[in-house]
């Protein structure tokens, strides 16, 4: 829990930097944390604008549990003048 803890703030901080160069402008930010017996899970995840006006949402998720830890960083990017969506999604699995 305590390595969770540990990435969840240093994760924070960088995420923090790259929202600032990302995401231009007014935004939200929620984190939602869970647990139970299976684990321990914190959702961050981030939405406004993009340099280029575009919707921009990033989400990270950490989980921590008996069988190791994994980490997942998506970015949604809307273009309404292609009327497309635009999603990049990496997971990073550390067994215990």
């Amino acid at each position: 829990m305590k390595h969770l803890l540990a990435g969840v703030a240093a994760l924070g901080l960088l995420t923090g930097v790259a929202m600032a160069q990302g995401i231009p402008g007014s935004g939200s930010s929620t984190t939602t944390e869970t647990s139970g017996p299976n684990g321990s899970s914190t959702t961050m995840t981030k939405q406004g604008t993009g340099w280029n006006g575009n919707a921009v949402t990033k989400q990270d998720t950490y989980k921590e549990g008996a069988t190791g830890s994994s980490e997942t960083n998506s970015k949604t990017e809307t273009d309404p003048a292609i009327g497309g969506t635009t999603t990049s999604k990496t997971t990073t699995s550390n067994p215990e």
